[in-house]
């Protein structure tokens, strides 16, 4: 009876919304369900929202991996996705899911009603749920219009050493630091830099987190807590310690850092800028300078599809 009990236990898994995400068309699944339960899925799967509604998804299968494909462009463009949201699944089995969207504000959204096709459809044509309506709910953090900015900011990036300044070009033998790049990629919501130590990547994997940053967006009265750090298709989950000294409160990231920074190869001199998307539940989207980088790129920028450890929230 038991063991019965145990096998009926929901299983949960949960997804940040990343404007690759949104670019790309489609949804990555955790890495740890899909090797427990991939198997059981069919190609066709539903999504199922609070309201009711249900949506037919394709499902993309290669190497192990499975995504959430034909269908979830529609879907996201239904739910006004964007970057930052969080969505809960849980699986119902069946190849059947529910799920509940939260925006940057750890608030779930409104959920827009479906709407179909009038009757008199053409011959030969299929009823269409109609996605073209408005919904726009403002949150805490970030804006709406963020994958659009995160684009124009990554070509500014991009081309940060040759552009031209007041008619003059800079010189195409001038480096450009990792610093140097990270100060200039601009994120749409509240960040911070840190500049790779060996304390930080080499031996005792504690990073500090700059004193103003956590006294605006940390909760004091919590003495340590969980924080979430997100690159790519990857979800590494971390600590935070807060220590009380005579300058003032002291943050340091500190347990699941290191797993972080050896599954990223991050090196001394190495830049990092910590884009925060949640502040009730305490995450991070990491970007990448490379010291030794020549082409003026970010990691999350250049490198979509390196191998990353995803972590699921399972129920």
């Amino acid at each position: 009876m038991a063991s019965e009990t145990l096998e009926l236990k929901p299983i949960h898994f949960f997804k940040i919304i990343l404007a690759q995400n949104l670019q790309e068309g489609k949804l990555m699944m955790p890495r740890k369900f899909v090797e427990k339960y991939g198997e059981g899925l069919s190609n066709a799967i539903y999504l199922k929202t609070p309201n009711g509604a249900k949506w037919k998804l394709n499902l993309l299968k290669i190497n192990g991996k499975i995504w959430f494909e034909k269908g979830w462009k529609e879907f996201a463009e239904h739910h006004s996705l964007a970057h930052g949201h969080l969505l809960l699944f849980k699986y119902l089995r069946n190849s059947r899911f529910l799920v509940r969207i939260f925006e940057k504000s750890a608030l779930e959204i409104n959920y827009p009603f479906q709407r179909v096709a009038a009757k008199n459809v053409s011959n030969g044509q299929k009823r269409k749920a109609n996605s073209s309506f408005e919904f726009h709910q403002p949150c805490e953090i970030g804006s709406n219009s963020c994958v659009e900015v995160d684009k124009l900011n990554k070509v500014a990036t991009l081309h940060h050493a040759g552009r031209e300044s007041k008619g003059k070009q800079v010189l195409a033998t001038k480096r450009v630091t990792a610093l140097e790049r990270a100060q200039s990629f601009k994120t749409c919501n509240p960040s911070f830099v840190v500049v790779m130590r060996a304390s930080y990547v080499e031996h005792r994997f504690l990073v500090n987190i700059p004193r103003k940053f956590g006294n605006r967006h940390f909760d004091l009265d919590k003495k340590r807590g969980d924080v979430y750090l997100v690159l790519n298709e990857g979800i590494w989950p971390a600590k935070y310690l807060i220590r009380m000294t005579l300058k003032g409160p002291h943050f340091d990231l500190t347990t699941g850092w290191k797993a972080f920074a050896k599954d990223n190869k991050l090196k001394v001199d190495d830049v990092c800028k910590f884009e925060l998307i949640s502040c009730t539940i305490l995450t991070f989207i990491v970007h990448i300078f490379r010291e030794t980088d020549n082409d003026n790129t970010n990691c999350s920028a250049s490198q979509k599809f390196s191998q990353v450890k995803e972590e699921a929230s399972q129920g």
